[in-house]
């Protein structure tokens, strides 16, 4: 295997091939509308076609925040510079004959500030075609994609003629495609396709283009009005896509090396060991059963979509992004990508400390505790992904008699919620062992590679804007499940209600559960077997924050949510630190702190129902609990009780 350096290149923009109507050798005029998100940082290119040789042509942002039109090695600047954050149309006009070239730019007419004027006007000479491709939104003058442009850009259109002033105003009032000056090279609409990569060109010349590094597309533009967030109902209004200059979908790297999984290899969590220069390197890869071949009675569906959108959390300045993040514009990042590195895929790399200043593992590192309890126990298991369940639906659970969750099943797509609805209807057993599941409206890409999440509503780390709540993947509207009517309680009895990680409270941060439930129900019988009365649950020390099998982020029962109305709440932990924070969208009163003494939603239940077919479904309401599973030798009341649930969910039918 050669060992060698692998850079990145981030920055997104749109690609179209070279074609010899797009060389502009003759009269043209360049349009768009913009809205800079950075000016002044640097020059940005909004429309180029100029290749190394200084050939070709671009309009951009000077280093200032000023227009520019360049041809060749010459070029015009504005006056004064664009306004950050504001819809502009602008122009480049040019007069071959003569070589008179004009900039004009214009704030969107329903703007009321006052702007000075960024317009200019000089004399360029005619600069011979370039061969590259044209880029909106950046530039090939470099040789590859470069001087990329923060921010918004909507219709772009190149006419094969120097607009008059009334033709110019004619277009820019017309707030559509309807009145396209004559004669028309090329005009891009970004809302046609914009579930997928292609940019269509509606001029008739087939001039398409595609996206490079993932650009936000399904945004709000020039031409929305508020009054409509349906795409579909309003498509004029989402004329827009947010370019970035940090945006990066796709490290593009070449093979180094390929391994062949053996059909015989047991479905498991495996590493491939790299060694360089005395370092040391695992690199987890998941082996799954064949499509529809179970190898056990018990599948654990490890929750790929939430370890695509945590990568790379809190390794920001190695130039990787994930959904935890914000753009350099401060917009956040919708998309995450299995097409770079994600450095927090790995086991022992954990991302949080606990109260003793120790690192604990989360993702990735805390579902290994549940694949070493499971060999430990000689549970046999078959791993199963998120990416699978969106992609086979109900007939990836079907031969399982039970499935499992991850620690964090955090996100995930209609098409799983789906799957586990119509598992459970016909009999299948679920156990929830993880915390604040089924939260996140999730969406994949056509190929598999990408996720997106749109954040309008819920615990968040950004909020999206006004208008682009729905994703561009799918046109569903983002956010939580459970403001989508699909609360977590409906599916597993429990739902996302506190969180907390740090504390000087010298209680820490975890709880033990009390046991609430009725012993002779046959039920809770069956779960609580060879666990004492009275006896608290997971009240000892556990491999993640400290003492107590509840903590991190937890979960709660509720009726008015979901919770069916037969379902036993086995356990319940209160009495957690008041550095404890209850989520957003658990708060009734706008005016409820988000920490407060005792909150009765402040709390972590382990809930169980019977389902209408027979099948069983478990919840603990912990990200906490897996930590728990190994203490004194496996032997435990975590482990006891996680054992029974297994037991119940694998007996004889």
């Amino acid at each position: 295997m050669c060992i060698r350096a692998r850079p990145l290149f981030p920055g997104s923009c749109v690609v179209v091939p070279d074609h010899a109507d797009l060389r502009l050798t003759d009269d043209f005029t360049l349009f768009a509308w913009i809205y800079p998100t950075r000016p002044g940082h640097g020059e940005q290119v909004i429309l180029s076609k100029e290749g190394e040789d200084e050939t070709g042509y671009a309009l951009g942002l000077t280093d200032t925040g000023r227009l520019f039109l360049r041809l060749g090695p010459s070029r015009i600047e504005g006056e004064e510079p664009v306004a950050e954050r504001r819809w502009h149309w602008i122009a480049a006009r040019y007069d071959a004959a003569s070589g008179s070239a004009r900039l004009s730019a214009g704030l969107h007419p329903r703007d009321l500030s006052i702007a000075g004027e960024p317009g200019a006007a000089g004399h360029l000479p005619r600069a011979a075609g370039s061969d590259t491709a044209l880029l909106i939104a950046a530039s090939m003058a470099g040789g590859r994609p470069g001087l990329f442009f923060n921010g918004k850009i909507a219709d772009p259109c190149i006419f094969g003629k120097c607009l008059g002033d009334a033709e110019l105003a004619g277009f820019v009032s017309a707030a559509d495609f309807s009145a396209l000056p004559q004669p028309l090279i090329a005009a891009w609409d970004f809302n046609v396709g914009s579930d997928g990569t292609e940019v269509r060109d509606i001029g008739g010349r087939g001039l398409h283009g595609t996206t490079h590094q993932s650009p936000v597309r399904l945004m709000t533009g020039p031409h929305w009005s508020g009054e409509n967030d349906d795409p579909m109902a309003d498509p004029r209004g989402y004329s827009a896509i947010h370019f970035h200059e940090d945006s990066l979908s796709d490290a593009n790297w070449s093979e180094s090396f390929a391994f062949a999984v053996p059909s015989d290899l047991p479905s498991g969590v495996y590493t491939a060991r790299l060694k360089a220069g005395g370092e040391t390197d695992d690199l987890p890869f998941l082996v799954c059963p064949r499509n529809g071949q179970a190898t056990a009675p018990l599948a654990l569906l490890v929750p790929t979509f939430t370890y695509v959108a945590y990568g790379n959390e809190m390794w920001r300045d190695y130039g990787l992004n994930c959904a935890y993040d914000r753009y350099v514009d401060g917009a956040g990042v919708p998309f995450a990508s299995l097409r770079h590195p994600i450095k927090t895929f790995r086991p022992g790399r954990g991302l949080l400390k606990s109260v003793a200043g120790e690192h604990f593992g989360r993702h990735l590192c805390a579902d290994l505790y549940a694949v070493d309890w499971l060999d430990a126990i000689d549970q046999p298991v078959d791993i199963i992904t998120d990416h699978d369940l969106h992609r086979e639906g109900e007939a990836l659970l079907k031969p399982y008699k039970a499935v499992m969750t991850g620690s964090h099943p955090e996100y995930v797509s209609g098409r799983m919620l789906d799957a586990f609805e119509t598992y459970l209807g016909a009999g299948g057993s679920l156990a929830y062992l993880g915390g604040n599941g089924f939260y996140s409206v999730t969406s994949l890409s056509e190929d598999g590679n990408t996720i997106e999440v749109r954040r309008p509503n819920g615990t968040r780390p950004w909020i999206s804007n006004p208008g682009e709540a729905r994703h561009a993947l799918t046109g569903e509207i983002g956010g939580l499940w459970r403001s989508r009517g699909r609360a977590p309680q409906r599916l597993v009895g429990v739902g996302f209600t506190a969180q907390g990680w740090t504390s000087h409270d010298v209680c820490g941060l975890p709880r033990p559960y009390r046991q609430v439930a009725d012993r002779k129900h046959p039920l809770a019988a069956a779960l609580l077997a060879n666990i004492v009365e009275d006896e608290m649950i997971g009240d000892f020390q556990t491999l993640g924050l400290g003492v107590g099998a509840a903590g991190d982020e937890v979960d709660r029962a509720d009726p008015v949510l979901g919770t069916p109305a037969h379902a036993l709440v086995l356990a319940t932990a209160t009495g957690f630190s008041a550095d404890y924070q209850l989520v957003i969208d658990e708060r009734r009163d706008i005016n409820e702190a988000s920490t407060l003494p005792d909150n009765p939603l402040v709390r972590s239940d382990i809930v169980c129902f019977e389902t209408a077919q027979g099948g069983l479904v478990f919840s603990v309401g912990s990200m906490q609990w897996f930590s728990a599973l190994s203490h004194n030798g496996y032997d435990n009341t975590v482990a006891t009780m996680t054992r029974n649930v297994l037991k119940r969910m694998l007996r004889a039918a």
